[in-house]
């Protein structure tokens, strides 16, 4: 790594992807480059070649020799150096031997996926959601308390949560949750950027992105559950982090409430249209054991339904435990939606 200081920021902006980045993650990612240089005839890499990082020329010329000893001639100052160097993947398909001393600019390609990942994933949010704000200008604090789950907490558990939520400086590429691993904590980001991914190696998909005010690992929390997806951080930032104990007792409790069967028939006979029954079970399920009046809307779906559901009607949800009914709840209260869960 190296001073971000020492990095042409301008200079970076005319390569691809930089060139459509904000000037948020190109400055987040100028700490992240080693900028170094090559005497005339030196090897940058060697064709069939594992690398980690990236290569941007900088000044200087440089050759990449193919396997059939095809030579292309690259110079910094021509029109056709706008990307990495022989970056098609992260084996070498080239030799790079400089022909002039030549200072290049590199990065870990790990991290350049994150920030492209992240700034592709919150143009796509920004078309589907106008109100989605990439500038991280809103205080993480009056992000989470203008949020519609936090109309639900109590004003002594807010002023209690101040107190009790930790801080953590975190770094871009930092693996803050891990998929299949077991849930103890709550974490709001408070400043920074970060992409959260399900599955792995090739099948890992990359789902959201998250910034400044999102929160994340609450499901675990809530189902008491193995985490279900990855979080890494697209950026350097930090997090605001709140455990297990404090979760349940001061955001948990005052926002999961529950309806039992004889209220739920007493809003059915009296024919409350306004009232819908979600079933939150796998199809499977739903069709062996379900309840008269019942929607299946399994609970790995229903983020990705939110968005087609209308805020005017009140939502039963169930399953058979009570864990995923819960976790829905709190996903659909956290959304805005007047959800409570069946005490079956």
């Amino acid at each position: 790594m190296t001073d971000s200081s020492s990095i042409d920021i301008k200079h970076l902006e005319g390569f691809i992807p930089f060139d459509y980045l904000t000037s948020a993650c190109v400055q987040d990612l100028a700490s992240a480059f080693r900028q170094h240089q090559l005497s005339k005839g030196k090897i940058l890499f060697k064709r069939g070649s594992e690398d980690k990082e990236c290569h941007f020329l900088i000044n200087g010329e440089i050759d990449l020799a193919d396997d059939s000893f095809n030579i292309s001639k690259i110079s910094a100052d021509s029109d056709d150096n706008y990307l990495a160097l022989d970056n098609s993947s992260h084996i070498h398909r080239t030799s790079a031997i400089t022909t002039t001393e030549c200072q290049f600019y590199s990065i870990n390609r790990d991290y350049l996926d994150l920030v492209t990942t992240w700034s592709q994933l919150s143009e796509d949010m920004e078309e589907q959601d106008p109100d989605f704000d990439d500038s991280e200008a809103l205080d993480w604090m009056d992000a989470l308390l203008t949020s519609p789950l936090f109309a639900q907490v109590p004003a002594a558990n807010i002023q209690k949560l101040l107190v009790r939520f930790q801080e953590e400086e975190v770094q871009i590429g930092q693996q803050i949750i891990k998929e299949g691993e077991h849930g103890e904590n709550f974490y709001v980001i408070k400043t920074g950027r970060a992409v959260v991914t399900q599955g792995d190696g090739h099948k890992e998909k990359t789902v959201a992105a998250i910034q400044t005010g999102d929160c994340f690992g609450e499901d675990a929390l809530i189902a008491e559950s193995e985490r279900n997806a990855t979080v890494t951080m697209a950026s350097n930032g930090s997090l605001m982090i709140l455990g297990k104990q404090d979760f349940d007792e001061l955001l948990k409790k005052p926002i999961i409430k529950t309806i039992s069967m004889e209220e739920l028939h007493i809003q059915m006979d009296e024919g409350d249209s306004g009232t819908i029954l979600l079933d939150v079970r796998r199809p499977q399920e739903f069709r062996h054991d379900r309840l008269k009046g019942g929607e299946n809307l399994p609970l790995n779906h229903l983020r990705e339904k939110l968005k087609t559901m209308s805020h005017d009607f009140h939502y039963v949800v169930y399953c058979d435990g009570g864990r995923r009914s819960e976790v829905a709840a709190y996903i659909m209260n956290e959304s805005g939606f007047n959800a409570v869960c069946l005490n079956r």
